[in-house]
């Protein structure tokens, strides 16, 4: 039974993948576990960890952008895991209410993004971001506030 549920995984994981409508997308990474809240918008080309996609919240209105990827665990070369050198569980990854990730980002495990945050394009966000912050790099750091960027102009 298990094996036949990683099959049907794989295919929702695939048409999200590839289908044209965010709603359409949103649907299917809910099939696949991810807990999607309203509103929330994921761009074409998302990677979601396939192997605990549970571990993945992503809250009302919050959007991720074309290219993302967010991943709860990393699983060593085989090499590195006979060795014992590296091992950690999977962990879980939090988008909070109205993020804003944008395109070719990198979300790593155990890490909140903040409500009202923006994560720079091509950045990697190693740890959490604050609520309403923007940061950008590899990995992240803070570059200024959101409130900050509507004050500006």
């Amino acid at each position: 039974m298990r094996k036949s549920w990683k099959l049907g995984s794989r295919i929702f994981r695939i048409f999200a993948w590839l289908s044209p409508y965010s709603p359409i997308r949103v649907f299917f990474h809910r099939l696949c576990g991810v807990r999607i809240g309203r509103g929330a918008y994921v761009g074409n080309f998302v990677l979601m960890d396939g192997q605990y996609p549970e571990y993945i919240t992503i809250e009302d209105e919050a959007s991720i952008a074309p290219f993302t990827m967010i991943l709860t665990h990393s699983g060593a070369s085989p090499f590195h895991q006979r060795l014992g050198l590296y091992h950690k569980g999977p962990e879980r990854v939090r988008i909070k209410r109205g993020a804003w990730v944008a395109a070719g980002a990198i979300i790593l495990p155990n890490v909140v993004v903040g409500e009202g945050a923006i994560v720079a394009a091509g950045s990697v966000v190693t740890s959490d971001v604050p609520d309403y912050a923007v940061v950008a790099g590899i990995p992240a750091k803070q570059i200024r506030d959101v409130a900050a960027q509507g004050e500006s102009r």
